[in-house]
């Protein structure tokens, strides 16, 4: 087959759960298949890159994904949704796989595909609904916009797939019925996965002394509420002056959280790395003893699986927003509190207390993480793309004179 993912975000350039995951997929399938790639020129000035059996489509050079307010840019997502249609229109795929967050370029997809006859496959990473009242402090009409076009989004791809089932329940919405919602039954599961080997060697080559006690991986956003983990450590450290914490990653929290870390006197227990390489990460797991998880919003929480995999023991917020506690059997494999600063200072001085206990858990960790490779998630999407692509034949648009265009929607699993 001749698969195009489309994303806005490539790995190394971009560090996520899910340019991770259609990174991940792109180089196993491209062992047997032939992959493409659409998404903004991160490379440089050519337009194609090909690279690992590869190919890469660069539709322009990067755009800004926040703003000032540290928010995702419609800006952005719809200059990348413009150049999707044409994109597609050169690639000529027998399938296309689009992440749906954001949801914008669903639209422009949509469109590309139809004009091709091309299935299109929407991969849901999260879905927001009552939550952008929240997240665009409570501005009542573009939050109903927001929710609208997210909602519209839904039906557009042949096959909806999920990376978790906490993000399909939320995808289903009110799970009507099959009669007026059939779309809805046509969900598929399909979880993000972890390189086994290379999460193994880190665990396996981890410090007989640990350099770091708590670690935090990813994007410094305020869902992903890092000041909740600082102000934990701040509980701890008058009791434990050699606790250490590592923050990893980049975002527009970056300067608010050096302040905290500053108000909070907390110079000699807290490092913020700033981003470090992909290939980088995987050590970073496995020199910590636990991972923190205090996002409040998580479509998946592929950090969580990481960390198991590497013998790092994470504890993690349980959230309404929030799919990562899925991803922990309490006690056995990790830990999972509620939201605050206390709940989380207590677990993880359990833990650090109790090395017997920690050791325990992880091993129940690693344990749970052995079945999570992303071989077998590579091979469950090709399931997933040879059935669409053989049995969900889309009907060619079709533009009516005074109506809107229409197109047939696959509805069966």
């Amino acid at each position: 087959m001749r698969i195009a993912f489309v994303y806005d975000a490539l790995v190394p350039y971009c560090t996520g759960g899910a340019e991770r995951r259609f990174d991940e997929l792109a180089r196993r399938l491209a062992v047997r298949h032939d992959v493409h790639y659409v998404t903004w020129r991160y490379w440089g000035d050519d337009p194609i890159l090909v690279r690992d059996g590869i190919t890469y489509h660069g539709v322009g050079a990067p755009r800004p994904f926040y703003g000032a307010d540290g928010r995702r840019t419609v800006r952005e997502q719809l200059a990348f949704a413009a150049r999707v249609p044409g994109a597609l229109a050169r690639i000529h795929a027998d399938v296309v796989d689009i992440s749906a967050t954001p949801f914008l370029p669903v639209y422009a997809a949509w469109l590309g595909t139809r004009l091709t006859r091309t299935p299109l496959v929407a991969t849901w990473h999260e879905f927001w609904g009552e939550h952008w009242q929240a997240y665009l402090d409570n501005r009542r009409l573009l939050a109903g916009m927001a929710r609208i076009a997210e909602a519209g989004a839904r039906p557009l791809a042949d096959r909806r797939v999920a990376v978790s089932a906490f993000t399909a329940r939320r995808l289903a919405g009110d799970g009507g019925s099959r009669a007026r919602h059939g779309w809805r039954d046509a969900v598929d599961i399909v979880p993000n996965g972890v390189d086994l080997d290379v999460l193994a060697g880190a665990a396996s080559t981890k410090p007989a002394k640990r350099r770091v006690d708590v670690v935090f991986v990813g994007r410094l956003i305020a869902e992903k509420r890092v000041d909740l983990l600082l102000r934990a450590i701040a509980l701890l450290a008058p009791s434990r002056p050699w606790l250490r914490c590592e923050v990893v990653g980049h975002g527009p929290e970056r300067d608010s959280l050096a302040a905290l870390v500053a108000d909070l006197n907390l110079g000699s227990h807290v490092t913020l790395t700033g981003r470090v390489p992909e290939a980088e990460l995987p050590a970073r797991l496995g020199s910590a003893r636990i991972l923190a998880m205090p996002s409040a919003r998580e479509g998946y929480g592929i950090t969580v699986v990481e960390a198991q995999a590497a013998g790092a023991v994470p504890v993690v917020a349980r959230g309404r927003l929030s799919a990562a506690s899925d991803l922990v059997e309490p006690g056995v494999d990790g830990l999972v509190v509620d939201g605050t600063a206390e709940a989380f200072a207590a677990a993880i001085a359990d833990l650090l207390d109790h090395p017997g206990s920690l050791d325990r858990v992880s091993a129940g960790a690693r344990a749970t993480a052995a079945g999570r490779g992303w071989d077998e998630r590579a091979a469950d999407m090709e399931r997933v793309y040879t059935d669409v692509a053989l049995r969900r034949q889309p009907r060619p648009l079709r533009v009516r004179s005074g109506q809107t265009a229409e197109a047939g929607r696959g509805a069966g699993t």
